[in-house]
């Protein structure tokens, strides 16, 4: 289960919906209860709140698993991986390829490789 349906059901429950069926939960179900909604909401808003100060770069990454994205989706190109880049390219490699080398969107690369002038637009 990835954290965006582990949210999803949450939410549901706190909305007194029953997330499988998406049928409303009886009146004396525990999920209606009022300290029992106040506390799924409580921690939606904690899963919801952004942290305070810089994401890791290795919590970013797995942020973007999680979330379906390439690992590398949205961080900075270093000078090493700006290099293998060129150098992939200069070999040969499809952007697909390099995609999937560098954990990056097909977007991402081919953007990367018009900013060092490899390519250019269309």
């Amino acid at each position: 289960m990835d954290i965006i349906t582990a949210f999803k059901n949450v939410e549901a429950l706190a909305n007194g919906v029953d997330p499988i069926t998406g049928e409303t939960l009886p009146q004396y179900s525990p999920y209606n209860d009022p300290e029992i909604v106040r506390s799924l909401f409580m921690i939606m808003a904690l899963v919801k709140m952004p942290e305070k100060g810089k994401i890791s770069i290795e919590k970013k990454q797995k942020l973007n698993i999680a979330k379906g994205l390439p690992q590398n989706a949205g961080l900075a190109w270093t000078n090493d991986e700006r290099q293998e880049l060129i150098a992939a390219f200069n070999n040969g490699a499809l952007i697909n390829e390099l995609s999937e080398m560098h954990g990056r969107t097909k977007g991402a690369i081919t953007s990367e490789l018009k900013k060092q002038g490899l390519i250019e637009d269309v």
